[in-house]
């Protein structure tokens, strides 16, 4: 079977795929951002894979969820905005001391260095209607605005839902615009982008374009030994085949903690009729049944119980099934680069407890699995390599990770994270008419450098304030 590649049109903030009516297919990102829980404690970890198992229960029918995880080097908003800062302080020595932090961050960040994770929810359903009774321009203009009006009421109610799931772990999501949308296509599409940090995006978006005539602007060539090569770039697609024989929360940053930039994650849900999964078991019960009436093999009994507590489940509504595609692409502009990068990807799958992967070779196969995979597309028809699952275990699996930054976006100070990402520190945090100041401690051996750190936070925060009072012992705060 070949895939067509999905096109459509940034309309109201929503993406629509084909046309306004039976056959047509409506979609909205979502950008999520969790709180970090790499170090938490394992009763948080709980708590969110609690949240994450709510949201795929809210799905209905005919909602599809996707899940697009991808890293990049972008700080670039931040540090243009902390540069600002420096401009309008007098102090030669803090405008020297953040002009330096400016530089290096923004040369680091250039040269790919820095890594930030990010996380956009897809939410899709299809249409169903058929306009039959209109005939004129005038009716059927005014019926079409009438459903967009209705769909974007109904997107509204699902983000509304959406944070009120995740509200009690800190989490932001936040609705995207057309212009929102665009710029995901854009560096989907076109992974070059990635490279240039001095490319506005927004001027190139015409809303009156479609997706592909806005966004896709290299095609895609497939290659004799794997993959496809587009937009300077070789390609691979790995698809997972098997989940792992156990998962926890947690799980999923093996592969997402990887110190790369160059790939992304997509994770099509698609929800399953419970009455269909319930039909299905208990015909293969029922053979299972005959197999033993006939064998009288004692291990028979063994599937047969697990069947009946699987039908129980089902029917009570403890287990919610589903089926999933699970694809990774990789990119890199050498096959060398891209074959090492492969190889990351490939070792961190056969650490997940057995889970097992499938390299695209043809490029037929990839270039199907790669359609699969654009931003709020979850309704093509291959389906070759969706997984069924089970809501506990697929929230485990769900790419859902995040760059912990900090105040990063109204940052007076900034500092180097542990995993080359940027952080940013507030002395005073809360509304711009109602803050308070923040307390702090700084821990650590004997020539650690904690005056050095507290020293270069002075340094960067000093024109927030009229004057600073040290009291200290040792001189450590002479310059």
């Amino acid at each position: 079977m070949f895939e067509r590649p999905p096109n459509g049109f940034f309309v109201r903030d929503l993406i629509l795929f084909n046309h306004l009516r039976r056959g047509g297919y409506v979609a909205k990102g979502f950008v999520f951002e969790p709180p970090d829980l790499t170090n938490s404690p394992i009763a948080d970890l709980n708590e969110f894979q609690e949240q994450l198992c709510l949201l795929l229960a809210s799905l209905h029918d005919n909602q599809r969820l996707q899940v697009q995880y991808f890293s990049d080097s972008d700080y670039k908003t931040e540090l243009l905005r902390y540069q600002q800062e420096t401009e309008r302080f007098e102090n030669v020595w803090t405008k020297r001391s953040r002009n330096e932090r400016f530089a290096r961050y923004w040369q680091a960040m250039v040269e790919r260095k820095l890594r930030r994770q990010r996380v956009v929810f897809y939410i899709s359903r299809s249409l169903e209607n058929v306009p039959r009774t209109l005939t004129s321009n005038a009716a059927l203009r005014e019926y079409y605005l009438t459903l967009l009006d209705q769909l974007e009421m109904e997107f509204t109610h699902v983000h509304h839902l959406l944070k009120e799931i995740f509200a009690s772990a800190g989490t932001r999501v936040l609705p995207m615009t057309d212009l929102d949308h665009f710029k995901h296509y854009k560096t989907f599409l076109n992974p070059s982008l990635a490279d240039r940090f001095d490319f506005d995006a927004a001027q190139d978006f015409q809303p009156e374009l479609s997706v592909q005539e806005n966004c896709w602007h290299s095609e895609g060539n497939g290659q004799s030994d794997f993959g496809f090569y587009m937009d300077g770039h070789y390609h691979s697609v790995i698809a997972l085949t098997r989940w792992p024989r156990t998962t926890y929360p947690g799980i999923i940053q093996r592969l997402t903690n990887l110190r790369l930039l160059d790939y992304a994650i997509t994770v099509n849900v698609d929800p399953l009729p419970i009455t269909q999964e319930i039909n299905k078991e208990e015909k293969e019960h029922d053979r299972v049944a005959g197999d033993y009436a006939s064998e009288k093999k004692i291990s028979l009994l063994t599937v047969m119980e697990k069947k009946q507590k699987k039908i129980h489940a089902l029917m009570q509504g403890q287990t919610i099934p589903f089926k999933a595609l699970f694809v990774i692409r990789i990119w890199d502009k050498s096959k060398d680069g891209l074959n090492a990068k492969a190889s990351a990807i490939k070792n961190a799958i056969n650490s997940m407890n057995s889970a097992q992967y499938f390299e695209s070779n043809l490029p037929s196969t990839s270039k199907n699995l790669f359609f699969q995979t654009w931003p709020g597309w979850t309704w093509g028809r291959y389906e070759h390599r969706k997984l069924y699952s089970e809501h506990r275990y697929l929230a485990d699996m769900l790419p859902v990770t995040s760059t912990f930054t900090g105040h990063l976006a109204t940052a007076e100070a900034i500092f180097d994270g542990p995993n080359n990402n940027l952080i940013g520190v507030e002395t005073f945090s809360g509304s711009k008419d109602n803050q308070s100041p923040q307390h702090a401690v700084l821990l650590g051996m004997s020539g650690a450098g904690k005056s050095v750190t507290v020293c270069d936070l002075l340094s960067q925060t000093e024109g927030y304030f009229a004057y600073t009072v040290i009291i200290e012992e040792g001189l450590s705060y002479g310059i």
